[in-house]
């Protein structure tokens, strides 16, 4: 009698523990449905009147679609960097404070469930919305299983709430068309570049086909930010192998191999600005192999007016 007591109640507790762990999972999505109100102000393209548009070059491509009475949603891909999204308004109805990002299901999809997607940042009397990288993503993962990217926030003066839905029809055609941008993109944003670093070959001044690769793509933002550029700062390093003199001729050499390089490109000779460190300022201990490598090095920094 013990023994069949025992096994009805191991049936009960793996009953609950089913129950738990589908409560578990639906939750933040009931959560979110009970949420959202009944009445708001939507700001929708009609299905037959959506338009995505995909624009681009070399620096950066952008992915958007017109949203009815409201503005304009863009993905945008800056070289060297994961998309993110902005969300500009021609007139900006939602309250300051944080508003509900989430992928809904459209009209045709009824059943599919809400998925949370985090919050962003209403600022008062700023016509664009910025959303990170990290939602953006999931985001463009909603649009591509066929959920449709929407913004909430409460409007001015305890007004219904606004929302504002990006339309997934047509996404699957404008995405192969920005992907065929983010290819011709360069590796490395100006971000990047501005600050980059040089590495060199142990005694050696010699520039490796990364290093070349890496300083055509410099040549190309110098090129394209030229009127803006005030100064192309180079600053050259080595490691504690051998006497300081030598140090600070080899790092000398250095600086010189990348300026030669830069200026072979067709890059102007009175940008650049040079010093000479030798071994004075490691980044790493000199005691190791890699931290020798990691010292040996020339930065460059682009500085605009």
């Amino acid at each position: 009698m013990r023994q069949a007591r025992e096994i009805h109640c191991v049936g009960i507790r793996s009953t609950v523990e089913e129950v738990r762990s589908v409560l578990t999972r639906t939750y933040p999505a009931i959560l979110l449905a009970l949420a959202l109100p009944a009445q708001a102000l939507t700001f929708q393209t009609r299905m037959e009147d959506v338009q995505w548009q995909v624009t681009g070059d070399q620096f950066a491509c952008r992915l958007s679609q017109s949203v009815a009475g409201y503005g304009e949603a863009t993905f945008v891909r800056n070289a060297g960097e994961p998309a993110a999204f902005e969300l500009k308004a021609w007139d900006n109805h939602m309250s300051s404070g944080a508003a509900q990002l989430y992928n809904e299901p459209p009209a045709w999809r009824p059943g599919t469930a809400v998925v949370p997607v985090g919050r962003i940042a209403v600022k008062q009397g700023e016509g664009t919305m910025l959303v990170p990288q990290q939602q953006a993503g999931r985001m463009l993962a909603g649009l591509a299983s066929g959920l449709q990217p929407t913004i909430m926030r409460t409007g001015f003066a305890g007004s219904d709430p606004v929302r504002v839905v990006v339309s997934s029809v047509g996404y699957q055609d404008a995405w192969l068309d920005f992907q065929k941008c983010v290819s011709g993109l360069l590796p490395l944003s100006y971000a990047q570049i501005a600050e980059s670093l040089i590495s060199f070959g142990s005694g050696g001044s010699g520039l490796s086909a990364q290093a070349k690769a890496m300083l055509d793509t410099a040549v190309i933002y110098i090129k394209a930010e030229e009127d803006d550029l005030k100064d192309i700062l180079l600053d050259g390093h080595s490691d504690n192998q051998g006497n300081r003199l030598d140090n600070r001729e080899l790092s000398r050499q250095r600086v010189l191999a990348v300026k030669d390089y830069l200026v072979e490109q067709g890059i102007d000779d009175e940008l650049f600005v040079m010093r000479f460190h030798g071994d004075r300022y490691p980044v790493a201990s000199n005691r190791t192999d890699q931290g020798r490598k990691a010292n040996r090095r020339v930065m460059l920094r682009l500085e605009k007016n």
